[in-house]
């Protein structure tokens, strides 16, 4: 297979209209992170704390780091030996290519005047969902568009259910007792923004909020 050159760190900030240094060739040396031994043993972290790896491959089997991945549940139909149809629910992995994720937060608060008095009494109602945006690409195996994969993210996105997310960034807001362990999220927004000088290459942008689940009681 031939090799495909291009500037991933460019077509990030064509894409997006900011620098970022995700896609840069050289990493930062971090202390007890090693790099792979010669003899092809590596030694370096390779997961996070809840088990979302650190690193992932993309279909051309180029490395990059903190992937995410989105599982989804689909309903597959099957013909038995008999020649009925059977429909069973099956959960399938969408691994995101070269995503650089952000996190944020907002809090609900009422601030209320004090008479005669500077300043407000503020009083903490909720912390709001956490919105994610996901923004990547999605690089083709050879020198054309990759028709299939934008077909697929662009499938999950129109399930218009929550969805599971996996990725050691989100893990640390998501995984968490108070919120039930959950990792849910639903997607509120898919863009495919324009690029030019390459065709291989499809930048992406998700934005996610989370999902938590409740439980609600009828009182009758």
């Amino acid at each position: 297979m031939a090799e495909i050159a291009f500037d991933l760190a460019g077509l990030f900030e064509q894409s997006f209209g900011y620098k970022t240094q995700a896609f840069e060739p050289e990493f930062t040396p971090v202390a007890g992170d090693s790099a792979v031994v010669r003899n092809g043993t590596n030694t370096r972290t390779q997961q996070g704390a809840t088990g979302s790896p650190y690193y992932g491959s993309d279909a051309n089997g180029r490395e990059y780091y903190m992937p995410v991945t989105l599982t989804y549940a689909d309903d597959v139909t099957n013909t038995t030996a008999t020649g009925a149809a059977v429909t069973n629910t099956v959960l399938f992995d969408l691994q995101l290519q070269y995503p650089v994720v952000s996190v944020t937060s907002r809090k609900t608060i009422i601030e209320t005047p004090l008479t005669e008095r500077r300043g407000t009494v503020k009083e903490l109602i909720n912390i709001q969902d956490y919105e994610i945006v996901i923004r990547g690409f999605i690089i083709g195996q050879s020198h054309e568009f990759p028709e299939d994969r934008v077909a697929k993210l662009r499938n999950v996105y129109e399930k218009n259910v929550a969805l599971s997310i996996k990725c050691p960034l989100t893990d640390i807001f998501l995984l968490r007792p108070d919120r039930s362990g959950s990792d849910q999220v639903v997607i509120t927004q898919l863009i495919f923004p324009a690029v030019t000088g390459v065709k291989n290459v499809r930048p992406y942008e998700l934005h996610l909020v989370s999902d938590e689940p409740f439980n609600l009681t009828t009182i009758n």
